[in-house]
């Protein structure tokens, strides 16, 4: 096995082109990915972070060779994926997030027999690896013989993970994988995920689950837009956006002058003020440990409801700084 990076992209680009209008003469065109540069290095979980039409989906697709770049270059596990799909599509597995990929009038182990014959499992090990695979995944039992149609949308998540690691993937690509999972399934997916990294299997996660990424991740990139705008660890992520530490607080609403004390205190890198109703909340990124509450407070005289608290800047708190900033 090569130990180069399980993927490595150079300017890749997709644009999509639709025509609207009168007798659909007017083209329209999108850029969902905008020159997107990354690197993830094999065997750990990578997690690729966005909103909604930030382009998280088309990437995938793309490195999964389901989707052709419009410009730049992708490599996965240090093969081309326009030109060696044949190579690739073998080593690769892929779960898209939805009820959709699985066959609901037919038993789990009847589509895990369909798809390993797709994936050219060889018969004489197919039945035996079907039964590894839904042990792997909790669904060896009864349930392995129940309909998928009357299995929870949790079995049916669990059913799709299983159909990814079938053939012993080098790479698996989980395109949001809990998404509208109760707590509970959601909670056995990500143990299940972790799991996998014990196989060897790197993994590539895209969700916008703030929790679940800091959780399972311990490399992050932000997309935003099309653009990546930050990679890093968790810790790398909260000095980007100026400091591990919030301090947060919260009264009837405060005056610009004291908005630009606080400002100047050593260590305070950004304030932002929100307003909730008839308070406004005052949220500060610190980035030394001199800076205290106390520093705040005698700063905000004048305010007998005054609240204040200090916690540690989480990984929602660096999504939407780096979010917010690519949007202005």
């Amino acid at each position: 096995m090569s130990s180069g990076p399980a993927i490595e992209t150079r300017g890749v680009t997709r644009v999509f082109e639709s025509r609207k209008g009168f007798l659909f003469r007017e083209k329209s065109r999108t850029e969902a990915l905008k020159g997107v540069d990354l690197t993830v290095e094999r065997g750990s979980i990578f997690g690729l972070l966005g909103p909604n039409g930030a382009g998280k989906t088309t990437l995938t697709k793309i490195l999964s060779t389901l989707l052709l770049p419009t410009a730049g270059t992708a490599l996965v596990l240090g093969h081309d994926v326009t030109r060696e799909t044949d190579w690739l599509r073998p080593r690769m597995g892929l779960v898209l997030g939805g009820e959709r990929g699985l066959y609901n009038r037919i038993s789990a182990r009847e589509n895990l027999r369909y798809f390993a014959d797709l994936y050219g499992v060889p018969p004489e090990a197919r039945e035996r690896r079907i039964d590894e695979v839904l042990e792997r995944v909790g669904l060896i039992g009864p349930a392995s013989d129940q309909r998928v149609e009357e299995f929870s949308r949790g079995m049916k998540q669990k059913l799709h993970i299983a159909r990814g690691i079938l053939h012993r993937p080098e790479i698996l690509f989980l395109d949001e994988p809990t998404i509208g999972l109760d707590p509970k399934s959601a909670r056995e997916t990500r143990k299940l995920i972790r799991c996998l990294v014990t196989d060897g299997v790197t993994i590539f996660l895209t969700t916008h689950y703030m929790f679940e990424a800091e959780e399972l991740c311990p490399k992050l990139a932000v997309l935003s837009k099309g653009r990546i705008v930050a990679r890093d660890t968790v810790d790398g992520l909260r000095a980007l956006v100026g400091g591990d530490r919030t301090f947060e607080a919260e009264a009837y609403g405060f005056e610009d002058e004291e908005v630009a004390r606080l400002r100047a205190i050593p260590g305070v890198s950004k304030v932002v003020s929100e307003s909730y109703g008839p308070t406004t909340r005052l949220t500060m990124r610190v980035r030394t440990t001199e800076a205290t509450l106390d520093d705040v407070r005698s700063r905000l005289t004048g305010h007998p409801e005054l609240s204040l608290r200090e916690r540690r800047t989480s990984l929602e708190d660096v999504y939407l700084d780096l979010v917010e900033e690519e949007a202005r």
